[in-house]
């Protein structure tokens, strides 16, 4: 009789097994390792994005460095769908970067100057692309189609990921000799760290290899103390109002095109993710996918007003702007997540009243554009408000402050009511009463005056 062979269909590890013997030939554990490289680089890549957002002054750039974070995390969503069908673990929950990558990157952030920023992660996103093609010249067409399919999809951003800030960077402090010369030492360094980083990578177990000494003990950022601005968007003055859409010396304040400007300053809620983003460490990775979207749109949001506002003939030095919050030591625990539960368990639901209404007072007023754009603004905002749910409570809880979901939602309602001066036994009426809550927590607009 011949022996009985049992096979569990669901075991799967002998495709782990080492094996020596395939001459240079992938196999799927081989991919899903490479894989996993190039995942951990982008998640880093997407956090000193984010984080430099606000080291820079221009409005445009900090949009710009927005969006590629968030291509960033489209490109782990990518690579993750595909290691997820690989044998080999999957990224899991509780994964982080590995040491040496997270150093490299972390010395890559901390530069002395915008500038030195953006030559660091310009070289970064060079030798990652040159990593994806080493990657696709070795996949063999047929067996890891599905690798190269998802390499495809990444490949379509190169362009405008490596082209950012190109020809600022290559005439940075062309007039300034000092500051060029530190600009050409930062770049220097910068190679330096990436090649730690491979030789870390390659060294057998318990070898050291020394990073380079880091030239500045002054960085500019990430997540600087205090932002950078830019001009052409003056700030409100807080000690009077509770926030830039109150102030009515604003052009739009007593119409319907106020939902603009509301629109166009919401690179304030956008700027202060980013501190979130980088700040909150060892989240989930569906987490900062999340963050990242979310913090786009915000910036898109922001871009679509600004826009229309300037067809309208506004300049934006005739509004005054909300700043962003910044992260510190004092408020991370606190502050950071009753923003962002305020803003997706309050602020965004209550806007889609006005919003809603605003949609057909702008096609009574003959302006179809703005009326779409609340549309879109809706349909983004109902994805962010589902975010909310998701993380809120999660928030809390990874800053060692256990509660409840629905705990999180009532105490950002009492905590933004308080924050605008109203009375605790006003807030206790109006609190389980959301049409009534909304009319408190914001401003409505005045929809038959255009």
């Amino acid at each position: 009789m011949k022996d009985e062979i049992i096979v569990d269909l669901n075991d799967y590890s002998f495709l782990e097994i080492e094996r020596t013997r395939h001459k240079g030939i992938l196999r799927p554990i081989d991919t899903d390792a490479l894989l996993k490289e190039l995942f951990w680089l982008e998640f880093e890549c997407s956090r000193i994005a984010m984080g430099w957002v606000s080291g820079f002054p221009d409005w445009d750039v900090k949009g710009q460095l927005v969006r590629m974070s968030y291509l960033h995390t489209e490109h782990m969503k990518l690579l993750e769908a595909r290691i997820n069908e690989l044998p080999g673990p999957g990224i899991g929950r509780r994964a982080w970067t590995p040491g040496h990558v997270g150093e490299a990157f972390q010395r890559l952030s901390l530069a002395p100057s915008a500038e030195a920023f953006a030559l660091g992660y310009r070289y970064a996103l060079a030798q990652l692309y040159d990593k994806y093609g080493r990657l696709a010249s070795r996949l063999d067409p047929i067996l890891d189609a599905p690798t190269l399919d998802r390499l495809k999809h990444i490949e379509v951003d190169r362009a405008e990921l490596t082209g950012w800030y190109a020809e600022s960077v290559r005439y940075a402090a062309i007039d300034e000799p000092q500051r060029r010369e530190a600009a050409v030492r930062w770049e220097d360094y910068v190679r330096g760290v990436w090649s730690t980083m491979e030789a870390i990578a390659r060294s057998p177990e318990g070898a050291k290899p020394e990073w380079p000494g880091h030239p500045t003990d002054r960085p500019a950022g990430p997540i600087p103390s205090k932002p950078a601005h830019d001009p052409r968007y003056p700030l409100v003055d807080l000690k009077k109002y509770k926030s830039a859409m109150f102030d009515p010396k604003s052009p739009t304040y007593d119409s319907v095109k106020h939902m603009v400007f509301i629109n166009a300053s919401e690179m304030s809620a956008a700027e202060t993710m980013t501190y979130l983003y980088y700040g909150v460490l060892h989240m989930p990775m569906e987490f900062y996918c999340d963050m990242a979207r979310h913090t786009w749109d915000e910036v898109r949001h922001s871009q679509m007003g600004v826009r229309r506002l300037k067809q309208m003939g506004y300049r934006t030095e005739d509004f005054s702007w909300h700043p962003p919050t910044v992260l510190s030591a004092d408020n991370v625990k606190t502050v950071f997540p009753e923003f962002y539960s305020a803003l997706t368990m309050v602020m965004e639901p209550c806007s889609f009243i006005k919003k809603r209404k605003s949609i057909d007072a702008f096609l009574e007023h003959g302006d179809p554009l703005s009326s779409v754009q609340s549309e879109y603004d809706i349909a983004d905002e109902r994805l962010h408000v589902n975010f909310g749910k998701k993380w809120g409570a999660k928030l809390y809880e990874h800053m060692d402050d256990l509660v409840t979901a629905l705990t999180v939602e009532r105490t950002a309602k009492r905590m933004h009511l308080q924050k605008m001066g109203y009375a605790q036994e006003e807030i206790n009426g109006v609190l389980d009463n959301f049409p009534e809550f909304c009319g408190f927590a914001t401003m409505d607009l005045v929809y038959d005056k255009y």
